[in-house]
């Protein structure tokens, strides 16, 4: 039987269609044709036996791992330099754009509206003024962190402000501000200056 003739069977053959001629002489020509063989165990979802791997592949394999796994730490010590650079980078350019501002470098105005204390803090035209605190009660410690340009984006060229309200508290528990620059540090209570000191 040919090659092509038992190619076209197959399919007859691996569902049990064929007739008992038909099977017997394929199994012969299975058994003689390695390449009908292989086409039908594909065919069948058969593993077909194993081919042996040579000593020299087997080092080919070896090799390769090697050099995947070499590969692996150059990525990975690329990764952890370049994450050590930019946070390095970070670290020196931070205190560039956030240092702490002088007294002298922004107006502050505050007082007393009705029975609210009020504190307000201005910066120069297009500039903005960025500031951080914690809050308790009627209590807020305010640190003022930097004054820095606007650059071309704005447009109005306004000066910037940071402003707090609260009620005015009593003697024993007032409305209490504690603002900190870089070389003085005031406290204002219900709308009045009532510490001022030098760093």
């Amino acid at each position: 039987m040919k090659c092509e003739i038992v190619r076209d069977l197959l399919p007859l053959y691996v569902d049990g269609l064929t007739s008992e001629v038909t099977s017997k002489e394929i199994d012969r020509h299975l058994k003689s044709c390695k390449e009908c063989r292989m086409y039908y165990q594909e065919m069948a979802g058969e593993i077909p036996d194993t081919v042996p791997i040579s000593e020299e592949e087997l080092r080919d394999v070896e090799l390769l791992r090697k050099i995947r796994r070499k590969n692996r730490w150059r990525v990975i010590g690329l990764l952890a330099g370049g994450f050590l650079t930019a946070a390095g980078i970070f670290c020196l350019m931070f205190p560039l754009s956030f240092r702490q501002v002088r007294y002298d470098e922004v107006k502050i105005d505050y007082g007393v509206r009705g029975n609210t204390a009020y504190c307000s803090l201005e910066t120069k035209p297009g500039y903005e003024i960025c500031v951080s605190g914690e809050s308790r009660e009627n209590t807020m410690d305010i640190k003022i962190l930097s004054v820095r340009k606007l650059g071309g984006y704005a447009k109005d060229n306004k000066a910037d402000k940071a402003e707090w309200e609260n009620v005015i508290g009593t003697d024993e528990d007032p409305c209490r501000w504690r603002i900190e620059f870089r070389d003085k540090v005031i406290v204002i209570e219900n709308g009045q200056l009532v510490e001022e000191k030098n760093l």
